[in-house]
């Protein structure tokens, strides 16, 4: 019996049918609306995403599989985890992505698979019911370029402390454990 798997959110949602490809690459440009937004600041789980915006290249390629590069920008709001105040930032990034309809949706859950750790290459990503979702592809992408401890600009952390009085104060010099031994006068070898 196989597992029923919860649907995706979409929450920045743009399918294209491959069958739509044909023998061109496709052009499309994203931008994301108020509403689109504030549904993805929830679900990345940050203050704000002020901005998204991207451009995408979809290009068929000779054997069936689709060619998805990316390029997107987004403002995003977050709190200090340190002081608690607002941090804005930008994120930039550009990426390319392979599908295909060969692709086993279930990948490294069925039979045993072996990849090299060290091998960069990405396996394809399974084209679903004849459509690319290359909005949800972007999201997937800022949700991996979004700082998860964002900081104000001088913010450091001095770490946890149970005593409620605080961290004691380190030694202003740690001692080399052979300094006592230099005081020491060792008696004056005798002559034989």
């Amino acid at each position: 019996m196989k597992e029923s798997v919860s649907p995706r959110r979409n929450e920045l949602s743009r399918p294209v049918a491959v069958s739509s490809l044909a023998h061109q690459a496709m052009d499309m440009d994203i931008v994301a609306s108020d509403r689109e937004r504030a549904a993805l600041a929830e679900r990345l789980k940050i203050d704000r995403l002020d901005a998204l915006n991207a451009h995408a290249l979809l290009t068929l390629l000779p054997s069936g599989d689709v060619r998805l590069d990316v390029r997107f920008q987004a403002r995003v709001t977050q709190t200090c985890s340190i002081t608690l105040d607002p941090v804005h930032g930008e994120v930039s990034r550009a990426f390319t992505t392979t599908y295909s309809a060969h692709a086993d949706e279930d990948w490294g859950h069925g039979e045993e698979e072996f990849t090299d750790l060290d091998d960069d290459i990405e396996p394809p990503e399974p084209i679903i019911g004849g459509t690319i979702d290359v909005g949800e592809a972007v999201v997937e992408q800022l949700a991996l370029e979004i700082d998860p401890f964002p900081r104000v600009k001088g913010a450091h952390f001095d770490g946890f402390s149970t005593d409620p009085k605080g961290p004691e104060p380190e030694p202003e010099e740690k001692r080399n454990p052979f300094a006592v031994l230099s005081k020491l006068k060792l008696p004056p070898e005798s002559a034989e």
